[in-house]
């Protein structure tokens, strides 16, 4: 007890310090609002004979006087610069110092935490879990995993490490290497007390292997003390394995209890979940027609969440005036559509009605996002459109879809390229060309393979259901989702209540939104796709403005005038005329599919014409030459490895220590190459002294027209640097070395790039969809970033595994014969991209793996035998260089 009392002690009062900063930003920050609201502004100006002299303020006076000077009095109380600056009483502090100080708060929060847990008693090793997931959830990793490194490496508290450095890499890393800690954790307690992420961590990693794990903590009765979250977070990843059994015993155990021992969200969440499991509600057979084609209404449901988008449901509006523009097809099956098909084929524009064939369709409601959970009758038809794919717990996605379903894929749009697995690729071939809302969807399946088109979005076809009036009558002006103010009548698309209503009422609602637009308001003001295009559709006045014009979802919807617009609604009404009543005669699969492709030739065609018109810029040769020509050139040495160290701001002071560990491991002489101004003659001369087979050099200075970052100029011109090199090390000055350079200089290159480690973080799995991120960058210049986009997949045949270039060996002789300098300056110089952002565009997944021991990044991952930890932009832990064990 005495030890815990005595961490408490040392923890609170490490509290305190960081509390005053952190009140007294507060007190700054509040103080001109207090002024505002209780008159003291108006009392400061009145003794300054301003506006308020002369006035009678009554009781407001003392009030507005006492409150200043109780805010006085607290900021007095408190050391900082604003108590001793008279001026700072009506400043509020930078954005910077806010986001510092909630952040030591944070810090604060969880050495509380912590301490309050050793303080009661509790043992180490399960009091880190609840601190360390403070910090996690305050995005304050590379404390966390400072913290861990630093209990692992000693014996007593080495599970107590693990299990904070798996909570911290399980938030920014892939799950193989946040179990990589949690697997060697033996101690029952702390399971139980991380079985949040611990139990979920496993299954992501393990699959079916990780069940055993699962039933040895039921059958121990472990799974009792687990927390709600903990119960709700397991089931979601085993029901993405789909380990039904599992998930229902977690499920019914935890809600046996009484209402007021479960939290309610969970409760509501879990009855939800058992819906999805064989035997619930969403696996109902849906009802058939004996004899009749089955015909999907695409709806928007799934395990992990329902959509509370009205977009989403103006969507499927839009898609049944296809159906209902043919008086002689009728409909059975569920009861809900079929009535409010009725009374919607009421509204069908006089000039899109066809007779069509005499026919009737079964239809059939189908979630776009968990039909493969469904009874989907055989022989089930529907319009694929929409957003591809809401992923299901954040872990997996609806594709390939139900195999009893046969989809028209028109007016996609593929928001993550991760749920481009083989099988999904497989299947979009199987059924395409897709036909895609954006032109990013289009370069993005093309790079991958999958014949796809513009075809734009399903939307514009909604005035179907929305005849004309013979006077138009709208009039004022409403605002979906509106960010620039304004008064007048303000709506959210996004609405929860929905959630609790039926389809067809959903349905219901989506179409009044879209009838007010029609008949009631001229204007519509909106940042919303599904209120824009829809708006425009039957006739409103729109002002479309998108918080990010570049983002993916826009390439091709955006800044288009009415021929452009009319364009796609007329292809959109095309296509489908020519394939709905093939469907509705019960055609063939191999007669429909076969007329998808002919009918899409021409927009197939026209889409290889638009792509290629996409190119990325590239510097000219004599300007790069001019950048260099001034500047000393290595030249290679045999028997010498050259290694080009890169020194990030800050990074000064770290030289010297990476150079020497270096020199203690290498198994040759090598020579070390720093950027120019990064370390001193003197130093360097310094540095020199104490290595017994390196040596220093320093490379000249470098500039470059509208590239202001040397350092990233640097290593972008390193081929013609080093002109008669065949190849590069580069390393980091915050690495720490324990292998031998020599060695690292020998990676086998082949005729690749270069070798490098892939990146290890969580939000760089996939290089397309680095690419669209890198697009949406752009901003306001929507057409640029849809050029880089179309430039960047062009020559891709599948998605790659971005690389960390900070350790590297560069195949020097490779890149200049690719002339890659000049790609690589034209991106920074042009388009402004990073040097690694730029490498990414142009290597891709052109490089060899380097091994993982290489480039061991301590924020995301450990090893137990690193050669080289890069501690770049990373907290060292204690504020020394250890390795890791």
């Amino acid at each position: 007890m005495t030890t815990g009392r005595n961490a408490a002690d040392r923890y609170f009062s490490k509290g305190r310090e960081l509390v005053k900063p952190v009140v007294h930003g507060i007190a700054r920050r509040a103080l001109p609002v207090v002024e505002r609201a209780s008159g003291t502004k108006y009392v400061r100006e009145r003794a300054a004979g301003g506006p308020g002299a002369g006035k009678s303020v009554g009781s407001a006076k003392t009030i507005a006087t006492d409150t200043a000077r109780a805010y006085r009095k607290l900021a007095s109380g408190l050391r900082g610069k604003t108590a001793e600056d008279t001026d700072g009483w009506t400043v509020a502090p930078s954005t910077r110092e806010v986001d510092a100080k909630s952040r030591q708060l944070a810090q604060v929060k969880a050495h509380a935490t912590l301490s309050e847990a050793l303080a009661q008693g509790e043992a180490l090793g399960e009091s880190v879990v609840d601190a360390g997931r403070v910090l996690v959830a305050e995005g304050n990793l590379a404390e966390a995993v400072s913290i861990g490194l630093n209990l692992r490496s000693g014996a007593s508290t080495e599970e107590a490490g693990r299990v904070i450095l798996g909570l911290a890499y399980q938030r920014s890393s892939d799950p193989d290497v946040a179990w990589a800690e949690f697997a060697k954790i033996d101690d029952r307690n702390i399971i139980v007390a991380a079985a949040e992420e611990y139990f979920p961590t496993a299954i992501d990693t393990l699959g079916q292997e990780a069940l055993p794990l699962l039933d040895r903590s039921n059958d121990a009765g472990e799974t009792d003390r687990w927390s709600d979250k903990a119960v709700l977070r397991t089931a979601e990843s085993a029901f993405c394995i789909g380990a039904f059994d599992h998930v229902r015993t977690l499920i019914e155990s935890r809600l046996e209890r009484p209402s007021g021992q479960i939290d309610t969200a969970v409760r509501y969440e879990l009855n939800r979940m058992l819906d999805w499991l064989p035997g619930g509600k969403h696996l109902e057979p849906l009802p058939t027609t004996p004899s009749k084609r089955n015909f999907g209404v695409l709806s928007y449901d799934q395990p992990g969440i329902r959509s509370r988008n009205i977009g989403d449901y103006i969507q499927t509006i839009a898609s049944i005036g296809h159906l209902l523009r043919y008086e002689n097809l009728s409909f059975s099956g569920d009861a809900g559509l079929t009535e409010l098909f009725t009374k919607l084929r009421k509204t069908v524009k006089d000039e899109r009605k066809y007779a069509g064939p005499e026919a009737e369709l079964n239809l059939v409601e189908v979630y776009r996002d968990g039909n493969v959970y469904q009874d989907i009758p055989e022989d089930t038809w529907y319009i694929a459109f929409g957003w591809y794919m809401h992923d299901i717990f954040g872990k997996s996605f609806n594709i390939p879809f139900h195999p009893n379903l046969r989809p028209i894929l028109l007016s996609v749009f593929v928001r993550y390229p991760e749920m481009l697995t083989p099988d999904a690729i497989a299947y979009l071939k199987k059924y395409g060309p897709v036909g895609c809302r954006d032109w990013q969807s289009v370069a993005v399946l093309r790079a991958v393979g999958v014949p796809a088109f513009f075809s734009g979005c399903l939307t514009t076809t909604v005035d179907t259901l929305f005849p004309a009036p013979s006077s138009d009558r709208r009039s004022g002006t409403v605002r979906i989702d509106w960010t620039k103010g304004g008064k007048g009548p303000k709506k959210k698309q996004t609405v929860t209540a929905i959630r609790d209503k039926t389809f067809p009422e959903n349905l219901e609602l989506a179409r009044n939104w879209v009838a007010d637009y029609a008949y009631k308001y001229k204007r519509v003001l909106t940042s919303r796709l599904h209120a824009n295009l829809p708006a425009r559709s039957v006739g409103a006045e729109v002002e479309f403005e998108p918080k990010n014009k570049s983002d993916s979802r826009f390439g091709g919807l955006i800044g288009i005038d009415e021929t452009e617009f009319d364009a796609i609604r007329g292809g959109i009404l095309d296509k489908l005329s020519v394939l709905l009543p093939l469907i509705a005669t019960g055609a063939s699969d191999d007669e429909i599919y076969s007329k998808w492709v002919e009918i899409t030739a021409d927009d197939m065609a026209a889409a290889d014409e638009y792509l290629a018109t996409a190119t990325l810029p590239s510097a000219e040769s004599t300007t790069i030459s001019a950048a260099v020509n001034m500047t000393d050139r290595p030249v290679p040495e045999e028997q010498v490895t050259d290694v080009f160290m890169t020194v990030e701001k800050g990074e000064e002071s770290l030289v010297a220590t990476a150079i020497r560990t270096i020199d203690a491991h290498a198994s040759g002489r090598y020579r070390i190459w720093l950027p120019s101004g990064e370390v001193s003659a003197e130093a360097a001369d310094e540095i020199q002294a104490q290595l017994s087979l390196g040596i220093v050099g320093r490379l000249g200075p470098v500039s470059y027209a509208d590239i202001a970052n040397e350092n990233d100029l640097v290593q972008a011109l390193l081929p013609v640097l080093f002109p008669d090199h065949e190849r590069l090390v580069v390393v980091p000055a915050a690495g720490e070395f324990s292998a031998d350079i020599v060695e690292l200089s020998r990676a086998e290159l082949g005729s690749t790039l270069l070798a490098a480690k892939h990146d290890v973080r969580k939000n760089r799995s996939s290089g397309l969809t680095l690419m669209r991120r890198i697009a949406s960058s752009f901003g306001d210049d929507h057409v640029g970033a849809l050029n880089f986009v179309f430039a960047s997949h062009a020559g891709l045949t599948e998605d790659f595994v971005p690389f960390d270039p900070q350790t590297a060996v560069l195949n020097l002789s490779g890149m200049r014969n690719e002339g890659l300098v000049n790609k690589i300056i034209g991106l920074m110089q042009e388009l402004k991209l990073s040097y690694v952002d730029a490498m990414q565009t142009i290597v891709g997944g052109r490089y060899s793996d380097i091994g993982d021991e290489w480039n061991v990044r301590a924020q995301w991952e450990t090893s137990d035998s690193p050669k080289i930890v890069n501690w770049r932009r990373q907290t060292r832990y204690f504020g020394r260089m250890t390795l890791t064990r």
